[in-house]
């Protein structure tokens, strides 16, 4: 077994308010709670699920109280449909990979879709929320990470496919989303959910508390390409469309494959940009370009009467066979160089998108140029700060060495590159938290003229010798390890969490 095989190994423990063992010292500004999610369990019935993304979702927390320079630990599975049906029946279905057939597949299609919510953390319209790529959101308490049932929409649109990637706007107040609707016409939507502060219909008398989808775009495709995860500018919500396409009528077809066994890699499409005007719906701009592939934007902003777009692009799908189980387990079908290698192909790319002339993409002039800033990243996020607006740095996980996983701070202006590594060590997503401003009449104004990186990188990590998971604190500016927070077992490699401040105060 690979050195990180503990990474892709079930956890059944459960904490609360754990206390962690701290080497280093950690900033006394740092207050409130970094919460992630993922897979926690991957066998089911005395069977292994197919792909590292069907394993069953579990919170993580991990809470910082301000001056105390301390790391309390909590994790939690989330009892969903898909949790009690696995532990109750032993089965597990309806998944990105793993499928219990036919007729399961069906029942997804039709309406009745996984709540195994193991990809990202958000707030929506007030409440906490688990998302993965189906419409089923699921809602948890930030303080004790217990499961609180779906978040019910408002209104009626129907999708079959969506982001668990949400992108904010808090100059706007509201969060922005993409889904797919399959049928005999498919269709892209683009819908906003106003804060609940905001009084724009988040909520009224007749929908009680719960929040309503505005819809922003809606734009009708042929076959439909699997997005997961999109872009926004203050003016133009982006969806990068590679060819990795489906016609949703394979979902009806006997089979035995999971969701993603129906899309197909058709190169000969091209990648398309797609950016629509957020006050009008309409579809400013459509560009064609060279076929790439990608999972996470990074970041958009608009420049000059184009809008720069940044995100990690692979040369083709392969990246999804490549995280099958029995591919990061070395076994039957597992690439040769292991799958630290295979996600080394991640390249942070910038797409300058022209959107002045034709909408469609007929000047000739109105080329996308593309520059290549890094080789093998992945999981990229950049300051809050920084997001829809010109900016300098961008962190990620690095993949290039073999038998280990690194975190990286890029300077998207220059490509300059400054790595951390620690030996047998295998990193996850960084996320960047601010120094806050000290309080004061003039607050804003001192937040806005202070460095990008002034803060902190928190990241988990695996330290594969131990077969213990450590949670990371790094200096912002020199990107150096300031403190370490050690948890007493391993923590099966996660995806995404965001920083909460107000979680734990």
């Amino acid at each position: 077994m690979p050195a990180y095989a503990p990474g892709f190994r079930s956890l059944d423990a459960e904490h609360d308010a754990l206390a962690l063992d701290v080497t280093g010292e950690i900033p006394s500004w740092l207050s409130g709670s970094l919460v992630r999610n993922g897979p926690g369990k991957f066998e089911v019935g005395g069977e292994r699920v197919d792909h590292w993304f069907d394993g069953l979702a579990m919170l993580h927390k991990f809470r910082f109280e301000e001056g105390r320079g301390g790391v309390t630990y909590s994790n939690r599975f989330l009892r969903t449909d898909a949790y009690r049906t696995a532990v109750e029946e032993g089965t597990i279905s309806g998944q990105f990979a793993t499928s219990g057939g036919y007729l399961d597949r069906l029942k997804s299609f039709l309406g009745d879709p996984t709540d195994n919510a193991n990809v990202n953390v958000a707030r929506v319209g007030g409440e906490y929320v688990a998302l993965t790529e189906t419409p089923r959101r699921v809602r948890f308490d930030p303080e004790s990470l217990a499961t609180r049932g779906h978040l019910e929409y408002a209104d009626d649109l129907s999708v079959h496919h969506v982001t668990a990637h949400l992108q904010r706007d808090d100059r706007r107040g509201e969060t922005v989303g993409y889904a797919t609707q399959f049928g005999r016409t498919n269709r892209y939507h683009l819908y906003r959910v106003p804060d609940e502060r905001s009084g724009d219909g988040a909520a009224d008398a007749e929908s009680g508390s719960r929040p309503r989808r505005i819809p922003v775009a809606s734009l009708e495709v042929d076959r439909p390409a699997y997005l997961h995860s999109f872009a926004l500018t203050p003016r133009y919500a982006v969806l990068v469309e590679p060819p990795f396409v489906t016609n949703p009528m394979r979902f009806l077809l006997p089979g035995e494959g999971g969701f993603i066994d129906n899309y197909r890699w058709r190169p000969e499409r091209g990648t398309r940009f797609l950016a629509f005007e957020r006050d009008t719906g309409d579809l400013a701009v459509e560009r064609r370009v060279a076929p790439f592939f990608f999972f996470h934007t990074v970041n958009a902003f608009e420049s000059a009467g184009d809008v720069v777009v940044d995100l990690v692009a692979y040369d083709d799908a392969s990246i999804v066979e490549n995280l099958f189980m029995a591919a990061v387990e070395g076994g039957e079908g597992a690439p040769d160089s292991g799958p630290e290698l295979d996600a080394a192909d991640g390249e942070l790319a910038r797409f300058r998108v022209p959107v002045e002339g034709d909408a469609r993409g007929d000047d000739p002039e109105a080329t996308v140029v593309r520059r290549d800033l890094y080789t093998g990243t992945e999981l990229p996020r950049v300051a809050p700060r920084a997001r829809m607006e010109s900016y300098r740095y961008a962190y990620g996980q690095a993949t290039a060495r073999e038998g280990q996983n690194g975190l990286v701070k890029v300077n998207v202006e220059t490509g300059e590159a400054t790595e951390w590594w620690a030996d047998d060590h295998y990193a996850g997503e960084p996320i960047f938290v601010p120094e806050p401003a000290e309080d004061g009449h003039d607050a804003e104004e001192r937040e806005a003229s202070r460095p990008e990186d002034r803060g902190v990188v928190l990241a988990p990590a695996l330290d594969a010798e131990s077969e213990r998971s450590l949670l990371v604190v790094l200096d912002g500016e020199r990107f150096e390890e300031l403190a370490r927070a050690e948890v007493p077992h391993h923590i099966p490699f996660g995806f995404h969490g965001e920083f909460f401040p107000e979680v734990g105060r």
